[in-house]
């Protein structure tokens, strides 16, 4: 009878601990905005390097599906570019990207896109029954890599003036929107994932959520894109950087995380996001807090 006891106690603590494994563990790093100048205020864009190297250390002992970079990789020229996706490639684990102002003002469009490894600047991937977006924030951007005759730039200087005129914080020439091509393509990326019963993670480059961070930071058609997202009700966190000072809040059951910036932290800062049926765990280094944001089911 004993000996019954002890393999019924075995079964249920194995099956517990089952449930309790996360489904995807990811890594999320922003804003290394790496380059070989003096530093500014608080921006040390030397010291990005070397951040990242230890990061990347750490982020090999840790069984993950993948890294992702929200942005903002190098700042001002496109020299800067070989040494930090060098330090990037330590990380040993499969590694996507977002684009961030920084990197489409430094870089031809172009290029970018081939050096990262994209064959698209806006993507989607599934890992264990969740489904991946990243958008591309320098879609609409004066300084996004864009030649000045192109649609892409024309609208742009269009939706920047609209908001300057309208006096939004967030008319700022280092903001940017996503375009009506991608915004299609993100909706239906969406309903796909909704028939196919999947829970998204949405990344981001700036965030579309004044709370989550400041006006002035907002995405330039934030609240478009992300009444997008609310109202396929399958998404159950946006994460974002540019904001270096990081934040987080939630709105209609969606969690809105902005990561601290690299560069402007004074030590490693990161997180791993274990992603559970019922719960994100963000365990947070550096300036990254450790968060356990509930989520609703599918």
């Amino acid at each position: 009878m004993k000996r019954r006891w002890l393999l019924i106690w075995a079964a249920l603590g194995c099956t517990l601990y089952a449930q309790d494994q996360p489904l995807v563990r990811f890594a999320v790093l922003s804003d290394i905005q790496y380059a070989d100048k003096d530093t500014a205020g608080t921006r040390d864009y030397r010291a990005s390097i070397d951040k990242l190297t230890r990061a990347a250390d750490d982020l090999n002992t840790r069984q993950l599906a993948f890294a992702i970079q929200l942005g903002d990789l190098i700042d001002e020229s496109a020299a800067n570019l070989d040494p930090i996706l060098a330090a990037y490639e330590r990380i040993t684990t499969k590694k996507r990207h977002v684009i961030g102002n920084h990197d489409a003002a430094a870089i031809d469009r172009r290029e970018l896109l081939k050096r990262l490894g994209l064959t698209n600047s806006f993507y989607e991937f599934a890992e264990a029954g969740w489904r991946f977006i990243v958008l591309d924030s320098a879609d609409l951007s004066v300084a996004g890599g864009w030649p000045e005759q192109s649609e892409h730039f024309t609208l742009a200087v269009k939706m920047l003036e609209e908001l300057k005129a309208a006096k939004a914080p967030n008319a700022q020439e280092w903001n940017g929107g996503v375009g009506e091509r991608q915004m299609k393509w993100l909706t239906s990326a969406l309903l796909r994932a909704k028939q196919k019963k999947e829970r998204v993670i949405v990344f981001g480059h700036p965030p579309i959520l004044a709370s989550a961070s400041t006006s002035a930071h907002l995405m330039w058609n934030y609240l478009a894109v992300r009444q997008t997202l609310e109202a396929s009700g399958v998404v159950a966190a946006y994460f974002c950087g540019h904001d270096h000072n990081g934040g987080y809040a939630i709105s209609r059951r969606i969690h809105h995380v902005t990561m601290p910036g690299i560069v402007e932290a004074p030590e490693p800062t990161y997180a791993v996001v274990e992603l559970h049926p019922d719960r994100l765990e963000i365990r947070g280094s550096g300036r990254a807090p450790t968060r356990t944001l509930k989520t609703v089911g599918r």
